[in-house]
C-alpha cells in the first residue's frame, strides 16, 4: 500500500533455513531488509535478472520452493529454476540505521491498527497509513534530490554505490529489462527497485519523521529542502504539500519551517514558522476588532527594538507591531490590515519594519511572539471591540470640558498648563487604542514637538489627574451604552514566552510601590530614575504612564490630596451628618481646609449647631 510494487524481495538465508518458504511481508514495498541476517533483501533472480513472484505459477507445473519459478530466457527451459539460496546479499550492521528502520516497520505492520506514536505527530500519534505515507514523500525527495555525501552517515559504502547505480539508472519494480538497460524515470510513482535505495530512502525519512517536534524535524529535513530548491525547483510554504502528494499536517509544517530562513519576513509571519504550526494561513481579519491601532504600551514596550541611544528602531513601530499581529497567520494582503487596523502607515513601511525585525538579533523571537499573541487573540478573543471604539469616537472632537480641567489643575499644580488639548489627546488615545495624531485635527498633535510634549504629558500626569481622566473615559463609554473595561491587554502564560529574548524588558518586571520609592519628593529626571531603577527610560516612561507619582511639591501634594478625598468629605458631611470637626479629626487635617474643600466643591454648609442630636464638641 501507498508505494506500490510488483513482485517480492527475498532473503537467501531465510529461504536456506525454512526450506524455500516464502515470506509473505517480503511482497511489501516497505521491506528492504532482514533483521534476522543483518542484509539487505534480494531484489532480482541472479540468473535472469527477474524479479521473483512478479506472477503466479502456472498451475500445470509443479512448484519447486526455493528456486526461481520467473520464466527462463529465451532459448532455455520453461522456468529458470535458479536456486535463490545461493544469491549472494548485500550485509548491513546489526545495530545500524537501515536495520532499525526495518525493525520499526515490522513492530508497526504486527499491529496496523493501533497509531504510530511518534513525537512528531503529538500525543495521539497517527495512523500507520499516514505515517507511511510521509515516509514515502520523503523517500521520493530523498532519491531524487539527495547527495552522496549528505546520505554518507546513514549507510554503508557498498549500500551507497548500489543507490547510486540504481539511481542512474532506475527500473520500475515490474521492469523485466536487464539492468544495464537505459531508463529515465524519476522516482516518484512506483517504489524503488533496488532494496538499497529503499533502504536509504526510508531510513532517511524516518530520521526526520522521528524526530522531538516541529522545530526538530525542521532542521533534520532542512538539507533536503535546500537541495529541491537548488535544482531549480519553486519551493516556498505554499506549495510544500506537492512535494510528495498528500503528507500529514505534522510533516507539512515541518517542510514550511524548513524554508523559514529563505521566507521574506511577511511569509514566516503568515505560515507561522516561528511556532512550528500545523495550521496554514487563513482568513483572520476578524481580529482586527480586538486590536488596537497601537500595540498595547506593555507589548509594544517588550516588543519594539531600539537603539543603542533608547530610540525606537522605527517610528510608529506599535501601529506596525499591530499590523503585523494582525498579518500572523493570515492571508490578507497587507494593504487591506493596514486599513483594517485603522493606522495610516503604508504597506512599504510594514515590509521595512519586519525586515529590520529580521535583521535584529532577536528578531526571530519577536515574530515568535506576536504569532503567539495572535493566536491567543483567536482563541480567547478580547473584551474590546475597538473598531467600534475607533468608529465612535476617532472624530470626536473634544472629551472632557476644557474649564474643569483647568479648574483641577491650578489647585495641583504650580505652573498649570495652557489649555486642556493634552487631556483631550489622552482620553482619545486611551479610549480607542489609536495614537493621539489619529485623532480629530482640532486635538490631534501637527508637529514632532507636540507629539514629544504629548507623550511628556503622560508620563509627568498626576494621580488625581489620572482619576479624573479614567472618570471622564468611564462616562464616555456609558454614554454609547459600551459595557466594557475602559483599558485591557492580553496576559499570556507563563511558558508562552518562556526561553524567548526579546528586545525590551519585563513591563511587570518593577512593581508600582518600588517605583514611587524611587520617585523623589519633587522634580525628577527620568534618566535618573532609570539608572536608580536599573532599566531603561522607555520603561521608566511606561510605568510612569501606567502608575502616575505623586512628584508635585508638598504644599500641591496637600491639595491633590484634598481634591482626592473632597466626595468622600462631602458625602460624610451630607448623609452622615458628621460635622466640619468630626471630619478634620477622621481625616487627620484641620478645620479651614475641610471647609474650603466642600465649599469649592459645591456642598452648602450648615449653620453651626443646626442639625439636633448631634454630639456637640466640649
Amino acid at each position: 500500500m501507498l508505494w506500490g510494487r510488483a513482485g517480492s524481495r527475498f532473503c537467501p538465508f531465510c529461504l536456506a533455513d525454512s526450506g524455500g518458504r516464502w515470506l509473505v511481508a517480503w511482497r511489501l514495498s516497505w521491506s528492504f531488509a532482514c533483521t534476522r541476517h543483518h542484509v539487505l533483501l534480494v531484489d532480482r533472480c541472479p540468473a535472469c535478472h527477474r524479479v521473483p513472484r512478479l506472477r503466479s505459477h502456472p498451475r500445470r507445473e509443479t512448484p519447486r520452493p526455493g528456486r526461481c519459478s520467473s520464466a527462463a530466457p529465451d532459448g532455455g527451459p520453461p522456468r529458470c529454476h535458479h536456486p535463490l539460496t545461493d544469491t549472494p546479499a548485500t550485509a548491513i550492521p546489526a545495530d545500524g540505521d537501515l536495520a532499525e528502520a526495518q525493525r520499526l516497520i515490522d513492530t508497526a505492520l504486527t499491529t496496523p491498527g493501533r497509531p504510530v506514536r511518534w513525537p512528531l505527530y503529538g500525543p495521539d500519534g497517527a495512523p500507520l497509513n499516514v505515517v507511511l505515507r510521509d515516509a514515502k514523500s520523503l523517500g521520493v525527495l530523498v532519491l531524487n534530490h539527495a547527495t552522496p555525501d549528505a546520505l554518507g552517515p546513514l549507510a554503508p559504502s557498498d549500500v551507497l554505490e548500489r543507490l547510486e547505480r540504481y539511481r542512474a539508472d532506475p527500473l520500475p519494480a515490474g521492469s523485466q529489462r536487464s539492468p544495464d538497460a537505459l531508463h529515465g524515470d524519476l522516482h516518484s510513482h512506483v517504489a524503488p527497485g533496488d532494496a538499497a535505495a529503499t533502504a536509504v530512502a526510508v531510513t532517511a525519512a524516518f530520521r526526520i519523521l522521528r524526530a522531538e517536534n516541529i522545530r526538530s524535524a525542521a532542521r533534520a529535513v532542512q538539507w533536503l529542502t535546500d537541495r529541491v530548491a537548488a535544482s531549480g525547483r519553486a519551493l516556498h510554504p505554499g506549495n510544500v504539500v506537492a512535494l510528495g502528494g498528500v503528507i500529514s499536517p505534522a510533516l507539512e509544517a515541518a517542510l514550511r519551517c524548513s524554508r523559514e530562513s529563505k521566507l521574506m519576513p511577511v511569509a514566516r509571519l503568515r505560515h507561522r514558522t516561528g511556532v512550528g504550526s500545523t495550521r496554514p494561513p487563513s482568513d483572520r481579519d476578524n481580529r482586527a476588532c480586538v486590536l488596537p491601532t497601537a500595540l498595547w504600551p506593555e507589548w509594544a514596550l517588550r516588543l519594539t527594538p531600539r537603539h543603542a541611544s533608547g530610540r525606537p528602531a522605527a517610528q510608529r513601530a506599535d501601529e506596525l507591531l499591530a499590523v503585523a499581529c494582525l498579518l500572523a497567520g493570515n492571508t490578507t494582503p497587507i494593504h487591506a490590515a493596514v486599513r483594517l487596523t485603522g493606522t495610516t502607515v503604508s504597506s512599504h513601511n510594514v515590509s521595512t519594519f519586519l525586515a529590520t525585525l529580521t535583521r535584529h538579533p532577536n528578531g526571530a523571537d519577536v515574530l515568535h511572539t506576536l504569532i503567539v499573541l495572535a493566536d491567543h487573540l483567536d482563541a480567547h478573543g478580547a473584551p474590546i471591540d475597538y473598531i467600534r471604539r475607533r468608529a465612535l469616537f476617532t472624530a470626536r472632537p473634544q472629551f472632557i470640558d476644557a474649564r474643569a480641567w483647568l479648574e483641577m489643575q491650578r489647585w495641583l499644580r504650580s505652573n498649570p498648563g495652557p489649555d486642556a488639548v493634552h487631556a483631550q489627546r489622552w482620553l482619545f488615545h486611551t479610549i480607542t487604542g489609536s495614537p493621539a495624531h489619529l485623532a480629530h485635527p482640532a486635538i490631534a498633535p501637527a508637529t514632532p514637538a507636540q507629539r514629544q510634549h504629548y507623550q511628556r504629558f503622560r508620563w509627568r500626569i498626576l494621580p488625581a489627574e489620572a482619576e479624573l481622566l479614567h472618570h471622564t473615559a468611564r462616562t464616555l463609554l456609558d454614554e454609547h451604552g459600551i459595557d466594557e473595561p475602559v483599558q485591557w491587554a492580553p496576559q499570556l502564560p507563563v511558558h508562552a514566552l518562556r526561553d524567548l529574548q526579546l528586545p525590551g524588558p519585563d513591563p511587570y518586571s518593577i512593581s508600582a510601590d518600588r517605583l514611587h520609592q524611587a520617585v523623589p519628593g519633587s522634580d525628577f529626571s527620568v534618566a535618573q530614575l532609570a539608572r536608580t531603577l536599573e532599566t531603561t527610560t522607555a520603561h521608566v516612561v511606561h510605568l510612569l504612564a501606567q502608575h502616575p507619582v505623586d512628584w508635585s511639591p508638598p504644599r500641591f501634594r496637600r491639595t491633590q490630596r484634598t481634591a482626592n478625598r473632597s466626595a468622600q468629605w462631602r458625602l460624610w458631611y451630607e448623609r452622615d451628618h458628621l460635622s466640619l470637626q468630626a471630619i478634620a479629626d477622621r481625616e487627620d487635617t484641620s478645620l479651614a481646609a475641610i471647609r474650603l474643600a466642600l465649599l469649592k466643591n459645591g456642598t452648602r454648609l450648615r449653620p453651626a449647631g443646626s442639625y439636633p442630636g448631634r454630639p456637640r464638641r466640649k
